[in-house]
């Protein structure tokens, strides 16, 4: 399992990869593109500013994916690192794993739904009357659900650790 977990993940992780840089060139080709218009050409865009901001949603949503799976957001383990006995420390490890996974849960069930209750409202863009706001709001549960197959990774590799030391001992 964790085997085909590592598969998912790693396609999951090349997909999130390609998706941050095409939004991250788009963002500062909109944004080099605002800043001409604006102070060379003396005309102003008016929607570029909005989609580098829904950009930049989507930017910090993914990349928390990326930053999950290579393990780079920041945690708090003092308490943890206090515990000396080893089966403790991996306890701890999993519950706050399948606090996350919760959470993650969480946003799933019911981002979805409401994402799609937003779109229906037919709220449109200020400055791009063609784009609906509701598609920025699907970027939480999409980055969540993502997130989802990390967690199921840490947790299956916690717990084949721990499967590990218990054949040592």
């Amino acid at each position: 399992m964790l085997k085909s977990l590592k598969i998912i993940n790693k396609n999951i992780m090349r997909i999130v990869n390609v998706s941050l840089m095409v939004m991250m060139a788009l963002m500062v080709i909109f944004i080099f593109a605002q800043v001409i218009y604006r102070y060379v050409l003396k005309m102003p865009l008016s929607w570029s500013e909005e989609l580098s901001r829904y950009l930049f949603s989507g930017i910090t949503l993914f990349g928390a994916v990326v930053l999950y799976r290579s393990n780079g957001h920041i945690n708090m383990s003092l308490v943890k690192d206090m515990v000396k006995i080893r089966h403790l420390q991996i306890a701890m490890d999993i519950i706050a794993q399948l606090l996350i996974l919760v959470f993650l849960l969480i946003i799933v069930y019911f981002g979805f739904p409401m994402s799609s209750r937003i779109i229906t409202f037919n709220v449109l863009s200020p400055s791009m009357p063609w784009f609906k706001i509701g598609y920025v709001y699907f970027l939480l549960p999409v980055s969540a659900l993502l997130s989802l197959f990390a967690v199921l990774e840490v947790i299956t590799s916690i717990i084949i650790k721990l499967i590990k030391i218990e054949g040592a001992e």
